[in-house]
């Protein structure tokens, strides 16, 4: 029976001779057979440009070739200096090495690369997918590897596997890849000194490969730049990642090594490995002093494994074990680290077990190893734990051969740039060269000359990229012509009349890439769809990717029979397909091409190509392009209808049948003939061996071809899943080999059956092989997936894929693919873009000053103190103390664990406090930007599952949001509501106490517009955890949904828009202005939000999910830091239900109706697409496109159904600030004049400006031109002011004046059954300064109505973005707008012709000249008509609706269509909105726009504040020098408590013992003494400054510096943000007042019940008992007896402790 020895006899002697190569080629470094390779391109890109930056450069690779046995053999070499690189060591190498997923970080040529098997300590197998393929299949390399390595050498040894029947599943081929040969991979990097004795480090790599691919460029070239990039990536990938890595050292007897991998993303090496009963045998046999160190080694790790972990950063080791049974499992184990006193930069773990119970027992183990932080030491399932200094042990531990390291000693010193060979060529072999050349392949007389080849390939070339242009037109050239069947046709918009190109798009559900591949590239298959079709004839095989096909079809009268001769190509990529044809009739190139029938007419095809997208796993995106000439009678209008057909016909044979089976490659051979039947279900290939045919790889590079090929390959794919059950294959003659792979239909490496067939190319010859492929008959092959080879069973290999695995592809999101070309190997790309970025590297730091990054601080003395830590016992001869040993270990460890899991979070530091170096604003669009960059994601990048019950929560540690509070997502789609209703419920903040169950109220600070604001938020912490306050920036933006998600199919009129919410925490330094007595009166703990976003997207309802119509993908995204003392299990758990939340919200979405919500204003930012291009994109800029109108507040109450909105009207310019006016500006006004016929006088003022031209009606409302009296001494600043005016529209009518808008509303009647109300209130402002939001504790003042506003109620038409929209008996929605009458006085002066008598616009009334100088605050609120009770007693027919107590008539549907349009009724204004932007970096990262508050909430402000901010904006105006809400606090809270001793010692006093901050119950710590609470509001009257409270529980009162200035007049900022009637002294409140404290009644409660119950405790434990003095001598009785009582008083009495004695504590007193 076979055991595997003699394959693994095999492998030795394939790394044996790998290791005699390498010896050879070391000994050989200073052969003349070396020949040097000059890139010129690398070498002259590094002209010009400064070498400042210490780290190597392309140029600073030496390349060398040599060529053996005609193999050529590449020699790179890198020497980098210690100094300038000190992480560049031996140890960091040897890391980087033995991590195969590293690989693919410095090799560009690489995409993926795994470790398969640890055959013993020092050998690895490994499979490495390369990036070559394109554009033929990929490739990939099963290899070996050995390590060796002493003091001052490492050498990494590297080759192929070689193919043996024998080899493991796992091993075998796995199509669509090719198997490549890896001749030799080898390093040697050595430690050499420099001719100015400083050390260097020699990178030398020996590179030898067969990758049998089709290079279409300069082989020398294109290897060359792939060596020395890879040579740079690696020196760059050492120097970073090199101390961030585990290095997995060794195990010994006992231990068999399962897996181990290293996750790049979490920088985590997982190692599973199994405990079985010891073996005397070891697995190496290479025999010597090679197999006695093995030996050594092996039985001094005896049941243990071993690490060599860096000490500059912190790790978190996870152990966990697992068995059969519980004996086994709980065996114990020990964990200790050593470190080496001459070498402190690394620390050894050790993991050792205990020997098994039985020789039938295994036990498994997992140990995960995770970098987790800055600092430095260890933990061990989340406990820290010591390192202990040690002696180092022998260094014959650093083994290598003496005769190797004689061989790498002999070229330590050689300089490779001052060798003779770099006067050869660049490209080929030299003339010189003692190898002898390959003699050339004579060529048969009947193959094509080399210049036909060349003409055929830039034939194919030419059309392809053809092809591709098309591919990648804009959406705006293509105009739609037809749709049909699911298929949309389109034509290209070209100037010439003559070029007719059609393009037929469809998306199939359900269907995979390959299987509509296999239909498209199988010519057989039309039989099955096109009537009409005939036959489909191979004609030749041209090469790998290029066949010649003639298709016929049938005549059908009275159209003639038509055929075609068409060269197709087929290149592919692993998600997208390119088939390509195009008609070839020149004889001389193709002598097979048939000739002309004269009954057929012969159709000239300039280009047939399909390109298949995979959109995701279960959805596939097709697209045909078509243009051809089908001669004769039928003209070119028939074509859009025949591919049509040819479409849906592909996808219909697809669907019932599957994919037909398909020849995907074939080496060493060429087909002569290959015929699918459909009606017989057979495929038939016919092909014989070619040598010319050879893989075009490193064989050949000089030109001349090798003269044999060993092997011919044929690669088949098969569906089993839907074409058939089983195969019953036809081979003849019998295979060599055959393997067959069968993937699971969503795996992204190809779903169906993969059959790989082998002959003998010189037993075969030129003999005919011949393929058929069939399906089984029914009644022989009963079981399924079943493959029977020439009459027997093949053993088919399954791959499958993990269930949870399963679900997320097949619930993966559709992401359209970025349509690149595919017929050049993808590695040079990556070299350009690597390069590009090193280059960017080299000139930032020469422009940088030179001064060096300050070390890390070394480690404390307390820290380096150590000793040997035990997670367990260890084995000792008696059971009983073992037993007893291992429980109080356990016990320790429990308990040790469980305060673990009970500590915070994270502790103070960089992320505890948010800097107040930024404006609160610059944190909620960081958290936007994130935002909308993680749309773009997919949960493959590094997503953790944390829940799945009613929808799937991730997590994941986002470095850009929090290095220790991990980033919750979840996503879910409810139906029946659009977007914006969302929206409009989630930025209500009554309406969240309605749904959230943490919610509990929020104080607004400042508005700056457009649901832009600042709040505190508190939200519950629940028992026996305190409420919590949160800081919060607040900003709403939408995007294009087309613009953001290229995944989906674009439509017509699709305006659905992507809505941002997204909040952050800032400083409460940005915020000291205001009290905190008064938005946190009970001093809660203050938390911080990384981030709180929702992304809300309507579905598209032409779109293939099944949903109601409209439906929203709703996803939240929570990092949220409860700060105090709540525990970091604690923290997440809450973090995971923030993101539940989505599921009341849905249940409360669909009980109510929705809320009125304003439309114009707009509410929210319109934010441009991400652009992954732009790198400096710090600064935010936004553009207004409405500058007069700005929607300050908005509040909607869900219990009295009352919506409020307050508007500013700005009609003289827009909100401007400048931070560099000088003191003493005020605000300078852009004004435009209003060009008309002829001129005006001085005196005249125009208003309001009609529309230009060239823009819509709304455009022209919203803009508003006030011109002074001298209109040359003022200059418009905006682009609507540039522009001319003109009177008459784009049709030639005659422009009319207009009513200005000033607000819009969407009302949903539903709500308002009985009606609606709106009460409209306005006043003038003419000193231009801030507005005081309302506070909610007054009555509202009402104000007049100075604007003579107008009022019109339009019914909208339904819309399928709304929830109404498509329900017939749901009442419809209204559209209220409110104007202001100002086209009559818009109107010119104009004199008439036939009476002379001159007609000019009525006089201005006073409300509108008041608005030629200041502004008006709109005051608009919507709440139902009555009461509810009253109304279902008297319920009206017609809802009535009021303005002001007046009745308002509401135009139906019909009469709002005909008035306004339909797109007028549902435009949602988004161009209205203001655009933001990233920009480069520029002064200020943040426009005055958010950085100058709107409306100030001034009922919160601190008295002192409000006098600071009178003479501030008294005396200098809003500038953001003197503002001190917009003032960064550095000093001067600091400087204040100096100033002011009696403040800082109160803040002392409140302030918590940190030294109570350590124990179980340290939440409690939390909770303010309750003896000093009433000290505190005398305190903080003192102060008359706010009071931050930190994270940490520590409050702490900061003053304001007092100003000088005394408080203005009647015309300061208090007395103007007042309600009329008010005054000053009302306006402020008193200190003592506002600072005191309140108690919630629920709280005296809970506290005198729980009073109550502790004293009835302390009483229960007492109970009435008389004592006595018993004297045993009556000498001892005084003769006073008054005087020698004694009273006792009792506090605690517990009874019968023992014996009958009771125990109790009490106070005595003597009389």
């Amino acid at each position: 029976m076979f055991d595997g020895t003699r394959l693994h006899q095999s492998w030795y002697e394939a790394l044996d001779d790998a290791q005699a190569n390498f010896r050879q080629l070391l000994t050989s470094h200073s052969s003349v057979d070396w020949k040097r390779v000059s890139l010129e391109s690398l070498q002259s890109s590094g002209k010009g440009k400064a070498r400042a930056a210490a780290g190597p450069h392309l140029a600073d690779v030496v390349l060398h070739r040599r060529v053996i046995k005609g193999r050529p053999v590449y020699r790179a070499v890198l020497d980098v200096s210690v100094a300038d690189e000190p992480q560049l060591t031996l140890e960091a190498c040897k890391a980087v090495l033995s991590t195969p997923e590293l690989r693919k970080e410095w090799d560009p040529a690489v995409e993926k690369a795994q470790l398969l098997e640890m055959f013993d300590q020092a050998t690895r197998i490994a499979k490495t997918n390369f990036t070559l393929g394109w554009p033929a299949s990929p490739r990939d390399a099963v290899t070996i590897s050995r390590t060796f390595n002493d003091a001052t050498t490492l050498i990494d040894i590297t080759t192929s596997l070689p193919r043996s029947p024998d080899e493991p599943a796992y091993l075998r081929p796995a199509p669509p890849y090719v198997r490549s040969e890896v001749g030799l991979f080898a390093w040697c990097i050595q430690t050499v000194q420099s001719p100015n004795n400083s050390p260097r480090l020699r990178l030398t790599c020996f590179w030898q490969y067969d990758l049998r691919a089709m290079w279409n460029f300069a082989p020398a070239t294109s290897i060359g730049q792939q060596l020395c990039a890879m040579m740079i990536g690696f020196s760059k990938t050492v120097t970073t990642r090199g101390s961030r890595i585990p290095l997995f050292t060794g195990y010994g007897n006992g231990v068999s090594i399962e897996r181990v991998q290293f996750q790049i993303d979490r920088e985590a090496l997982t190692v599973d490995y199994a405990i079985v009963p010891e073996d005397v045998e070891l697995g190496s046999k290479s025999g010597g002093e090679q197999e006695l160190h093995a030996v050594r080694e092996h039985r001094r790790l005896t049941r243990s494994v071993e690490w060599s972990i860096p000490t500059s950063e912190a790790w978190d080791v996870q152990v966990s074990t697992k068995a059969s049974s519980e004996e086994v499992s709980s065996l114990p184990w020990t964990a200790h680290a050593t470190r080496p006193t001459s070498n402190t930069d690394k620390f050894v773990l050790n993991v050792k077990h205990s020997s098994l119970p039985n020789d039938h027992s295994v036990l498994k183990v997992r140990v995960i190893i995770e970098l987790s932080g800055p600092s430095s030491g260890w933990r061990l399932n989340g406990i820290p734990q010591p390192i202990e200094d040690v002696e180092e042990r022998d260094p014959s531990s650093y083994y290598i051969s003496q005769p190797m390291l004689q061989d790498t000693t002999s070229m330590a010193n050689v300089s490779f740039r001052s060798m003779s060979t770099v006067t050869t060529v660049a490209t080929g072999t030299s003339s010189t060269s003692t190898v002898p050349e390959p003699s050339p392949i004579s060529r048969a007389p009947t193959e094509r000359t080399a210049a036909g080849d060349r003409s055929i390939l830039s034939r194919v070339k030419r059309n392809y990229i053809y092809f591709s242009s098309l591919l990648q037109e804009p959406e705006a050239k293509w105009r739609r012509t037809t749709e049909n069947r699911g298929v949309s046709v389109a034509q290209l918009d070209s100037i010439d009349p003559t070029l007719v190109v059609y393009r037929a798009e469809a998306t199939f559900v359900g269907l995979s890439l390959w299987d509509l591949y296999a239909a498209i590239a199988t010519p057989g298959s039309r039989a099955f769809w096109d009537r009409l079709y005939e036959d489909s004839i191979f004609l030749e095989d041209v090469n790998q990717l290029t066949e010649l096909w003639h298709i016929k079809t049938k005549p059908a009268w009275p159209v003639n029979g038509r055929d075609a001769v068409v060269l197709k190509t087929v290149y592919k990529s692993p998600t997208t397909m390119h088939v390509f044809a195009f008609s070839a009739d020149d004889p001389n190139l193709f002598p097979s091409v048939p000739a002309m029938d004269v009954n057929v007419i012969r159709t000239q095809v300039d280009l047939q190509g399909w390109s298949i997208e995979a959109l995701s796993p279960t959805t596939t995106l097709v697209t045909l392009l078509e243009q051809s000439d089908p001669k004769g009678w039928t003209n070119k209008a028939s074509i859009p209808q025949q591919m049509i057909s040819a479409v849906a016909g592909m996808g219909d044979f697809v669907i019932k049948c599957g994919g037909p089976p398909l020849l995907t490659r074939l080496e060493g051979a060429k087909v002569n003939d290959m015929r699918y039947d459909h009606e017989k279900s057979s495929l038939r290939i016919e092909y014989e061996g070619s040598p010319t045919r050879l893989s075009a790889g490193h064989d050949n590079t000089d030109g001349s071809p090798s003269p044999s090929m060993p092997t011919v390959e044929c690669e088949l794919r098969c569906d089993l899943d839907n074409w058939a059950a089983s195969l019953d294959i036809i081979i003849d003659p019998p295979p060599q080999s055959i393997g067959c792979l069968r993937r699971h239909r969503l795996s992204s490496g190809g779903g169906g059956l993969w059959l790989t067939i082998c002959h003998d190319a010189v037993n075969a010859g030129d003999e005919r092989l011949q393929i058929i492929v069939r399906k089984a008959p029914q009644g022989v092959a009963k079981e399924k997936g079943l493959v029977m080879v020439n009459g027997a069973k093949v053993e088919v290999d399954v791959e499958e894929l993990p269930e949870r695995e399963v679900k997320n592809l097949a619930k993966q999101k559709r992401i359209k693919p970025t349509r690149i070309p595919l017929d050049q190997p993808p590695v040079l790309g990556l070299i350009r873009r690597r390069k590009a970025e090193w280059d960017a590297d080299v000139d930032d730091s020469a422009t940088e000053t030179g001064v060096d990054p300050p070390s890390d601080s070394p480690t404390s003395a307390s820290a380096t103190t150590i000793a040997t830590m035990t997670t367990s016992a260890p084995a000792i001869a008696s059971t009983f103390s073992s037993y007893w040993n291992f429980a109080v270990q356990q016990a320790t460890v429990t308990t040790q664990q469980a305060v673990a899991a009970v500590s915070p979070a994270i502790a103070a530091g960089d992320d505890s406090v948010p800097s107040s170096s930024k404006a609160p604003m610059q944190y909620a669009l960081e958290a936007l930007f994130y935002l909308q960059c993680l749309r773009s994601q997919s949960l493959s990048d590094g997503w953790t599952l944390v829940s799945d019950k009613g929808f799937p929560v991730h997590r994941k540690i986002e470095p850009a949001i929090s290095s220790v509070i991990p980033v919750h997502k979840g996503e879910k789609v409810i139906e029946g509501v659009s977007a914006d209703e969302i929206a409009n419920v989630l930025s209500s903040y009554s309406c969240r106490k309605q749904w959230d169950p943490r919610y509990d109220s929020a104080s607004v600070f400042e508005q700056f517009g457009a649901h832009a604001h600042t709040s505190f938020m508190v939200t519950k912490g629940g028992f026996p955890f305190r409420d919590r306050g949160f800081y919060l920036a607040n900003v709403v933006a939408r995007a294009s949904s087309a613009q953001q998600r290229s995944g989906e199919s674009e439509h017509a009129g699709d305006n659905r828009m992507v809505v941002y919410m997204a909040a952050a925490s800032f400083s409460p330094d940005s915020v000291q202005s205001f009290v905190p007595a008064k938005y946190n009166p009970y001093l809660l703990p203050v938390g911080r939000i990384f981030i709180e976003g929702w992304i809300l997207e309507t579905l598209d309802p032409y779109g293939a999910e099944s949903f109601a119509i409209p439906s929203t993908r709703c996803t939240r995204v929570v990092a949220a830091d409860y700060a105090g003392s709540i525990p970091a299990a604690v923290n997440s758990n809450i973090n995971s239900m923030l993101v539940k939340s989505i599921l009341p919200l849905e249940v409360y979405l669909k009980s109510i109706s929705p809320s009125p919500f304003t439309r114009i204003p707009a509410l929210g930012y319109m934010i441009s697409a991400k652009d992954d291009g732009v790198v400096d994109d710090k600064a935010w800029a936004i553009r207004k496109k409405d500058s007069n109108r700005t929607a300050v507040m908005t509040a909607y109450n869900p219990v009295a159904k009352s919506y409020q909105s307050l508007i500013l009207l700005d009609a003289v310019t827009e909100r401007t600030h400048s931070p560099v006016a000088s003191s003493g500006s005020t605000e300078r006004i852009r004004r435009a004049t209003v060009s008309s016929g002829h001129a005006r006088t001085g005196s005249q003022r125009a208003t309001l400006s009609s529309s230009t031209a060239g823009e819509d009606q709304d455009n022209a409302q919203s803009r508003v031109y006030l011109p002074q009296s001298t209109p040359a001494s003022v200059r418009s600043k905006s682009r609507d002011g540039l522009r001319s005016s003109s009177v008459f529209t784009s049709r030639g009518e005659v422009k009319l004046p207009t009513d200005l808008i000033v607000a819009e509303f969407v009302v949903d009647t539903k709500l308002y059954r009985d009606g609606y109300k709106l009460r409209i209130n306005s006043r003038i402002d003419n000193t231009r300064q801030r507005i005081s939001l309302p506070d909610d504790t007054k009555d509202a003042q009402v104000w007049s109505d100075v604007l003579p506003l107008v009022t019109s109620v339009y019914t909208m038409p339904p819309s399928p973005l709304h929830s109404s929209g498509l329900n017939a008996d749901r009442p419809p929605c209204h559209l209220l707008r409110l104007t202001l009458p100002t086209a009559q006085y818009q109107m010119s002066t104009i004199q008439d012709p036939l009476t002379g008598e001159t007609r000019t616009a009525p006089a201005r009334p006073q409300w509108l000249l008041d608005l030629d100088e200041g502004r008006a605050l709109i005051q608009v609120e919507i709440k139902p008509t009555g009461s509810t009770s009253f109304a279902l007693k008297t319920r009206p027919k017609v809802a009535a609706i009021e303005v002001n107590g007046v009745a308002v008539n509401v135009m139906s549907e019909k009469e709002s269509l005909t008035s306004l349009g339909r797109d007028e009724l549902l435009d949602m204004r988004a161009s209205k909105m203001y655009l933001l932007t990233r920009i480069a970096l520029e002064d200020e990262p943040l426009p005055m726009e958010l950085r100058v508050p709107v409306a100030v909430a001034m009922h919160l402000l601190d008295p002192s504040a409000l006098v600071t901010l009178e003479a501030a904006e008294n005396t200098s105006g809003m500038d953001e020098a003197t503002d001190p809400l917009l003032r960064t606090p550095t000093a001067e809270p600091q400087q204040s408590l100096q100033d002011h001793p009696e403040q800082n010692d109160t803040s002392a006093e409140t302030r918590t013992d940190t030294s109570a901050s350590n124990g179980i119950f340290r939440f409690l710590n939390s909770y303010p003494n309750p003896l000093t609470r009433f000290s505190v509001p005398a305190g903080v009257q003192r102060s008359a400054g706010p009071i931050i409270r930190s994270l940490s529980g520590s409050t702490i009162s900061s003053m304001q510096t007092k100003n000088d200035h005394s408080p203005s007049g009647p015309g300061s900022q208090t007395a103007l943000l007042q309600p009329p009637g008010t005054t000053v002294a009302s306006a402020s409140t008193s200190p003592a007042h506002d600072t005191g404290y309140r108690y919630r009644l629920p709280t005296v409660v809970v506290v005198a019940l729980i009073a109550f119950l502790i004293g009835s405790l302390l009483r229960s434990m007492l109970s009435p008992a008389d004592f006595v003095y018993v004297v045993s001598d009556l000498n001892e009785i005084p003769k006073d007896i008054s005087s020698g009582w004694r009273e006792i008083k009792r506090l605690l009495e517990v009874k019968y402790i023992v014996g009958g004695w009771d125990f109790q504590v009490a106070l005595i007193r003597r009389h």
